[in-house]
């Protein structure tokens, strides 16, 4: 589980994100991708030295929300460990966005996807 401080929870943070972020795009996961500007959003009280994820798997990836929480848990755990390792570089709002694809996908190749679309969007320390 992901320290309160690092989720990303609240809607009009995530229509920050898609409205300002880029996008980085994977095989199994896609990235929006938002450098905090704290005084662009001021009343947000946005610091530039946080970090905060978002996990995003639609119903549209499967109708069960068993599938779809197994999903969510597997890519929080990644992102968990490279956090506590510090090698994802702070100061920048993400969401993770899945794919059809990354269904039935084991634990590795999930990683693999998100180690990658991390090193593509230069968020590795």
């Amino acid at each position: 589980m992901l320290k309160p401080n690092n989720r990303l929870r609240k809607m009009k943070d995530f229509e920050i994100l898609f409205k300002e972020g880029r996008f980085v795009n994977g095989t199994l996961s896609s990235l929006k991708i938002w450098k905090i500007e704290p005084e662009k959003y001021p009343r947000r009280k946005y610091t530039p030295d946080e970090l905060r994820i978002g996990f995003v798997v639609s119903v549209k990836i499967s109708k069960k929300a068993v599938d779809r929480n197994r999903i969510k848990r597997q890519m929080r755990e990644v992102v968990r460990l490279l956090i506590k390792d510090n090698k994802i570089k702070s100061g920048f709002h993400v969401a993770f966005i899945t794919k059809p694809e990354i269904l039935g996908k084991e634990y590795r190749e999930i990683e693999e996807d998100v180690l990658r679309l991390l090193r593509r969007a230069n968020l590795m320390v």
